[in-house]
């Protein structure tokens, strides 16, 4: 499947993909076609009526799109990856007549390509994320700050290990249920709400680390080294990671082995 000029997704169903043998004219208007349950347009593009599968495109497309934005980290690569996610799914519903709970069924397949992908080119861009501030009564500074807040959070995000990265944005983006995540994810429902508490604890931290000074930083790791804390606290250990001079000043605190002096 390629792009169509013109189409309102920009997907269109000109590919070897698409068995254009069995398409056939499709006598139900287009916009009542919106209207349709997902499982009766799966029963409509059966029947070899391609308009069908064009509106279930139309559907989930922008969701589907984000998806694979945030698992492979970038724009391009994830319009590439849903091309080939709606070819499969496609190519699956023609093959037989089995029974498909679509959007989970969706994700599920958007989820392994965008796997796939990761496993064939792991040098995966990770700053094509765009933020879209709306303009109305927003000044500049205003945009450029949600711009930023925007862009850290997607990097907290991406940051996360992929089990739990999948299940948030399952969550979060798509809306499904605990059942349909673990489902989708091969799991049990008590393993996707562990990965779920993990992943906004992650992110709670990540959050808090970066509002957290580098002299708090220094003076929590002061206070480790002296033996009055027994251990630096989560958002210190986080800070840490991003901070390049805490960091070499917690190495000079254990090559020393001794403990500041602050003002």
């Amino acid at each position: 499947m390629r792009a169509v000029q013109g189409h309102p997704n920009g997907v269109g169903l000109e590919s070897p993909a698409f068995p254009h043998q069995r398409v056939r004219s499709l006598h139900i208007p287009s916009p009542l076609l919106g209207l349709q349950s997902d499982e009766r347009l799966v029963a409509i593009t059966r029947a070899g009526h391609v308009a069908a599968f064009e509106a279930l495109v139309a559907r989930y497309y922008g969701r589907l799109l984000a998806f694979c934005r945030h698992l492979v980290g970038s724009q391009e690569d994830a319009e590439d990856v849903l091309q080939e996610v709606m070819a499969a799914a496609f190519r699956a519903i023609l093959a037989d007549d089995r029974q498909i709970h679509v959007r989970p069924w969706l994700y599920r397949i958007a989820r392994n390509r965008s796997l796939n992908h990761l496993r064939r080119d792991d040098t995966a861009c990770a700053d094509s994320f765009d933020a879209h501030a709306c303009e109305n009564g927003v000044t500049t500074a205003d945009q450029v700050q949600s711009r930023e807040e925007f862009r850290l959070l997607v990097a907290d995000i991406r940051g996360l290990p992929e089990t739990q990265r999948t299940a948030l944005v399952l969550r979060e983006l798509a809306a499904l249920s605990y059942e349909q995540i673990a489902a989708n994810m091969d799991t049990t429902v008590p393993s996707v709400k562990s990965l779920l508490v993990r992943a906004r604890g992650s992110l709670a931290e990540a959050a808090e680390a970066r509002h957290i000074s580098c002299e708090q930083v220094r003076r929590e790791l002061g206070e480790h080294a002296a033996g009055a804390r027994r251990s630096p606290s989560a958002p210190v250990r986080r800070h840490l990671r991003g901070c390049e001079r805490c960091a070499e000043f917690r190495s000079e605190l254990r090559g020393n082995r001794g403990v500041p002096t602050f003002a």
